[in-house]
This record gives structure tokens, sequence and C-alpha cells, in this order.
């Protein structure tokens, strides 16, 4: 497993012990566009950890209105609920764009963590990495306008992705920001007319990530430091 192309970071920090534990109960398979991997609410069979690609972990605020709590690459994992021993996430988490993952059923897992010190600490830290964000997003949907908060989206979507040009549709942006795609219009077309974007028929290119950054609420920087912070320990 260790050394796989653009493997998971949280399973490349791990001994290789860990690694032949986690081969011997799960195993590769292939996320796709639109797939959704658990239903909030409901018990979920598994746990994974893409290798890059986009997944959204998606709150519902009522009948009609989502927003995204995170975006997930290949950084961290989907299924935190799970290394806690619980059954169900509250949210949904939705493949944006597709990657390879490593799949394991959660009760395996779990098994894992208990018995492996080195798993343990890892999987914690990316709980509390996981929580902090998730106050994060709470505090800028009410804080940040929408311009900031579509930056730091960006920002975040294009690290996951690990591109600077991705499909993206302004439908797509709304749902992800919890805001009317009207709001999105007109960010991105002052974002073009400051020559940070190009965007045209859903596919978005940043090319000034510079001026993008700067576009960005702290929250953006705020994530990121919090990941290196808990995983410096």
């Amino acid at each position: 497993m260790k050394g796989h192309p653009n493997c998971n970071q949280l399973i490349e920090s791990l001994d290789s012990h860990c690694h032949h534990q986690l081969f011997k109960h799960g195993g590769w398979v292939e996320l796709t566009s639109g797939q959704r991997l658990n239903t909030p609410g409901e018990a979920t069979e598994y746990a994974y950890f893409p290798t890059g690609g986009v997944i959204a972990l998606m709150m519902q605020q009522n009948m009609k209105k989502q927003m995204a709590l995170a975006l997930v690459g290949a950084e961290g994992m989907v299924g935190i609920s799970h290394i806690l021993g619980v059954d169900a996430e509250s949210y949904a988490s939705i493949v944006l764009t597709p990657s390879k993952a490593f799949r394991i059923k959660v009760k395996q897992l779990y098994g894992i963590k208990l018995k492996n010190s080195t798993f343990c600490r890892v999987l914690d830290k990316y709980v509390a990495v996981m929580y902090a964000r998730f106050a994060q997003a709470i505090l800028c949907h009410s804080q940040h306008n929408v311009q900031q908060r579509m930056a730091s989206l960006l920002l975040t979507y294009s690290d996951c992705a690990s591109a600077l040009e991705f499909e993206m549709t302004q439908a797509l942006l709304a749902n992800l920001l919890g805001v009317r795609r009207s709001g999105i219009n007109n960010v991105a077309i002052t974002l073009q007319q400051m020559q940070i974007l190009q965007y045209s028929r859903g596919h978005m290119h940043i090319i000034n990530r510079a001026s993008l950054l700067k576009e960005a609420c702290q929250c953006y920087a705020n994530d990121k430091d919090t990941y290196t912070r808990c995983f410096a320990i």
C-alpha cells in the first residue's frame, strides 16, 4: 500500500505493520463523480481514504438548501464518525471529482484502530482537524461575504484536485456555499474582470492564485494551519 501513486497522506504516515493490517482487510476502488458514499443518519458499511479528487461533506440546512462543511482529498478520509465508534454520519459525502480510494469496512477500521496505537493517534488527530474545519465552516458562513467564501472554496478545491483547472458549474458552487446562483454569477464576473479566473461553460481556470488568495477569507489559511499544527505534534 505504501508508495501507491498519489497515495493518501494519512495512510502514508503509518508504519508497515499498520499498512499490512489495512491491506489485509480493505482494497482499492474507483470513486465516480456524483457517487454518494453515505446517507445522513443511516449506517454506513465503508470508510474511504481517497488518493486524490474531491469529496464534499454536505450538511442539509433545510429541504431545499445545503452547504459544504468541508472538502476532502488525498490529505484525509471519509468516515470520521465510524472511527469514534458511531454507526452513522450526520452529513452526506458526495464525490465531486473521480479518484482511486482505499476502502475498508468501518468495523474492521475501528478494530485496527483499537489495536494499533500509531493508527489511533493519526486518526484522532484527523478527527480534531475535521471538527475544527466544521466549526470554521459555520463561522465562515455567518461572517464572510460570498466573494471571500468562494475564493477560499476554490483554493481548497484546487488543493484537493491538485489542479488549477477543473470542472465547476455555478450550480455546484452555489450548492457548496449555500447561496443563490445569482450571487455566484456576480462574483465569477468580478473575479474574471480582476484577471484572477477564467470561467466558461462550467470550466474553471485559476490564472492568478496569489491574487485569489488575497480575495479569500482567513478561513482558508486557518484550515491549512490547523492541519499542519495537528500533524506536527
